[in-house]
């Protein structure tokens, strides 16, 4: 499936095995940026775990756009044309994409609240932690964004086609969470729920990211607002034992599912809605 001239940033004369190889190698950066954190700050303890494990995390979002910004030069292209240029559909896409998310998580907290799940308690949720989670959540959505659905995602489509792409894409998107669950012992039910709800959240994504003129800003906000709700009003687990996570917990229980679904269709109305208009 080709992409039109006007949104590809990429050469539709190119060898398949090429740009196959190219984007195997790109996922391959990107598998070893994301373990670099675990990996530095595992060498550590004390005060010195907190400071390397800080520096990690936040120099894997530097590593991630530098290798982007290299992929996409080498192509004759820019960090801008993979989606991520400010032009007047970037606020309208912001707002889409933060409604969505913002029900979409909020529906799984609603099932958390009335059916018995287990939240953060009130008086952790502080100044501090908005603050923090902010500082965290931010990058991560934007340079997930920008590798996963600006650059994998297109370049993928290129070699098999839409569908497959946005499958193909969502199946490395969920993998590439894996540290998460990575422990001996681990429930295989909660492993094969999570990895699915992951692979789901991929897809959703893939869709917004279609669906919105193939920009980036509408992924972007919906996988902000997930993070912020669910890393505040949720326990972090695995790290913090919680009950029933198969069913109750953010991103790990099958109310995600429904979360995620419910999220899809808000974007799918609002940016219908707006083309009418």
């Amino acid at each position: 499936m080709r992409i039109s001239a006007k949104h590809s940033v990429i050469d539709m004369k190119s060898d398949p095995v090429h740009d196959a190889l190219k984007v195997i190698l790109f996922m391959a950066f990107m598998l070893l940026i994301v373990e670099i954190s675990p990996i530095v700050s595992g060498l550590f303890s004390g005060e010195l775990f907190e400071l390397m494990a800080t520096a990690a995390f936040f120099g894997t979002f530097f590593l991630m756009y530098i290798v982007t910004d290299i992929f996409a030069r080498s192509e004759g292209s820019s960090i801008g044309k993979l989606g991520i240029a400010f032009d007047e559909t970037a606020i309208p896409h912001i707002i889409i994409g933060t409604i969505a998310g913002t029900v979409a998580a909020s529906i799984v907290i609603l099932f958390a609240i009335f059916f018995g799940g287990q939240l953060r308690p009130v008086e952790q949720m502080t100044a501090d932690l908005l603050a923090s989670e902010i500082i965290i959540t931010a990058p991560t959505a934007v340079f997930e964004e920008l590798a996963h659905r600006g650059y994998i995602l297109p370049h993928i489509e290129t070699i098999v086609g839409k569908a497959p792409a946005i499958i193909i894409s969502s199946i490395f998107f969920s993998f590439l969470h894996f540290s998460w669950w990575a422990t001996p012992g681990f429930p295989l039910h909660l492993i094969l729920i999570f990895s699915f709800n992951l692979f789901l959240g991929g897809v959703v994504l893939s869709l917004s990211y279609y669906w919105s003129g193939r920009k980036l800003w509408v992924p972007i906000a919906f996988h902000f607002a997930w993070n912020m709700l669910a890393y505040i009003i949720f326990p972090v687990f695995p790290r913090e034992p919680v009950l029933l996570p198969e069913i109750f917990q953010i991103e790990w229980g099958i109310t995600t599912i429904i979360g995620f679904l419910i999220g899809l269709s808000i974007i799918w109305g609002l940016l219908y809605t707006k083309k009418k208009e």
